[in-house]
């Protein structure tokens, strides 16, 4: 897919999964769900390590990291050390990162950028808000 050679930012969240991903797997619903699922995973894994030519290691976090299916495929797919952090990492890594973000903005610093997210707008201010 075109897709995965744009230059980043970019995101394959669900609505890109819904209209890129669900409407081909549709296209073989004579096949069990396991192995639809085996396939995509399986292409997931692909697209991850493509990306890391050239990595030593990678520290994998996020929900997907307790894919284990997903991380066995990745590992055969790359000489690139897989790490996986402690589970108190995984589970929290998302809370600590919105906390973060909410001391940069109470600190009146920069915590989100369009160069990052892809977004058209510029962000929001505190004034923006109506409490």
């Amino acid at each position: 897919m075109a897709y995965y050679k744009k230059i980043p930012p970019k995101s394959l969240g669900i609505e890109w999964v819904n209209s890129n991903i669900f409407n081909i797997l549709s296209q073989f619903d004579s096949h069990s769900v396991e192995d639809l699922l085996h396939t995509y995973v399986t292409h997931i894994a692909h697209q991850i390590t493509v990306n890391l030519k050239g990595m030593d290691s990678v520290l994998v976090t996020g929900g997907g990291s307790y894919n284990s299916f997903l991380i066995k495929q990745i590992q055969k797919q790359t000489a690139t050390k897989i790490v996986l952090p402690e589970v108190e990492l995984i589970d929290f890594k998302e809370a600590l990162i919105f906390a973060f973000l909410a001391v940069l903005k109470l600190r009146g610093e920069v915590n989100c950028s369009p160069s990052v997210t892809g977004s058209s707008k510029k962000p929001l201010e505190w004034k923006d808000f109506q409490l």
